[in-house]
């Protein structure tokens, strides 16, 4: 008897989901980023984007420094040290002495970076307006209903996680 073949193991059904999720996200950033018509906003990486956006929901009026950005991203200093250079070589952040602490440093959204902001957001929003205006109503509120239980579930479990670190706790 021959042996049976053996095929390959399909994932489980929802890790596609978030594989999806994943590709979704990558492929809406970069048919932004690289879109037709306007500038090209390409000019940062994945991860200086995150890092970017994290400085500016903080306001515009607050500054941080990068070792509270390396917490709250969980990232090393080294590599949030790293990205904030290249934000502020590009002209996107600026960073300033502490006054508080003259040997370290704060950082925040330069004018140049709000400007960089409203033109990824109008992209952003016309993308969106592509995409979801040809849905059924009921869809994309369905669509945002998920997306915002899922954004839930995931931010109470990463707020466990850090207070299970806070605490010392094995994770």
């Amino acid at each position: 008897m021959a042996p049976a073949k053996k095929t390959p193991a399909k994932a489980a059904p929802d890790l596609e989901i978030w594989r999806r999720m994943v590709r979704i996200s990558d492929l809406f950033r970069r048919v932004v980023k690289k879109g037709s018509g306007g500038e090209d906003l390409s000019r940062i990486t994945v991860n200086q984007a995150r890092i970017f956006g994290y400085i500016f929901s903080r306001g515009e009026s607050d500054d941080i420094r990068i070792s509270r950005l390396a917490r709250d991203l969980d990232v090393t200093p080294a590599a949030a040290g790293q990205a904030v250079d290249r934000l502020v070589k590009s002209g996107l952040v600026d960073r300033r002495v502490d006054p508080a602490d003259r040997r370290a440093f704060v950082i925040s959204v330069s004018p140049r970076g709000r400007e960089y902001l409203r033109d990824y957001a109008v992209r952003s929003r016309e993308v969106s307006d592509a995409i979801l205006g040809g849905l059924p109503a009921a869809d994309v509120a369905a669509f945002d209903r998920v997306l915002a239980a899922i954004y839930d579930a995931l931010a109470a479990r990463w707020e466990e996680i850090l207070s299970d670190r806070e605490r010392g706790a094995e994770v």
